[in-house]
């Protein structure tokens, strides 16, 4: 914004209240084919603290070509430090205003009485201090001079005795002795004051007999523990692999043993 007409000639405003550079060749990076206004985007984006990549990308435009605008001309370098100093001032008067404010809250809290922030403020204003460092002087006016006082005689170091050989630790207490284990109770005697002797165990193993292998049939060569007889359903094979067929009516040609007529009569 222009400064009004009406203003003195001779006016000196500080770098901030000033108008932003003008640039001598009539643009900030002479020879861009990037809007005055990008760059004036641009200078403000560095000044807030941005990265040249995000600059760079938010413009359109690589990195490279942001810092040949930066380092190869002198205008755009000094409009990036005028919008920094315009950011710094804007924090200044922020903080002016925060300041004020807290400044009327603790009028405030001192006006309603709070102990707490009268005490807080007069240690920070150093009311404290002050009041201290006039009372000093008046209580020791008070005080009549007396005199100093005698320094005392040093102390003379106690003699120090011979050391002492270390004593002997002292003896542990011996554990109490075990008792023996109680013999077991001797065996009654017989009728005939002869003690009955232990038989010897024979193992039970060797009272067994081996056991019999199992019988192989001709039809049949594995063992099996369940029949040791050969069943009566299936006929042996002949020599040629063919098993005989029994024809109806008749009964079935087994190799069983036919019983005898005495044990058909028991």
């Amino acid at each position: 914004m222009p400064l009004d007409s009406r203003t003195l000639a001779d006016d000196h405003f500080p770098c901030w209240a000033e108008e932003p550079p003008v640039p001598a060749d009539g643009s900030l990076v002479p020879g861009s084919q990037f809007h005055e206004e990008q760059w004036i985007m641009a200078a403000g984006m560095l000044a807030r603290g941005s990265s040249f990549l995000y600059v760079a990308r938010a413009m359109g435009c690589s990195r490279t070509t942001l810092w040949r605008a930066y380092y190869g001309s002198n205008d755009f370098r000094h409009r990036v430090w005028w919008e920094r100093q315009a950011l710094n001032r804007e924090a200044d008067l922020r903080l002016a205003s925060i300041r004020t404010l807290v400044a009327e809250q603790i009028e405030r809290l001192v006006s309603m009485g709070d102990p707490k922030t009268v005490r807080w403020l007069a240690e920070r204003l150093g009311l404290f201090a002050g009041l201290d460092a006039q009372a000093r002087p008046a209580a020791r006016a008070r005080q009549p001079d007396r005199p100093a006082p005698s320094p005392e005689p040093a102390a003379t170091p106690a003699p120090q005795s011979p050391p002492q050989p270390p004593s002997q630790p002292p003896p542990r207490p011996s554990s109490p002795p075990q008792p023996e284990p109680a013999a077991p109770p001797p065996t009654p005697a017989g009728p005939g004051g002869d003690r009955p002797r232990p038989r010897p165990v024979e193992p039970v193993a060797a009272a067994l007999p081996d056991p019999a292998p199992a019988p192989v049939n001709g039809w049949n060569s594995a063992r099996n523990p369940f029949h040791t007889v050969p069943s009566a359903a299936a006929p042996p094979a002949k020599t040629g692999g063919r098993r005989r067929v029994s024809r109806l009516g008749s009964a079935p040609n087994t190799s069983a043993p036919t019983p005898s007529g005495s044990a058909l009569a028991s």
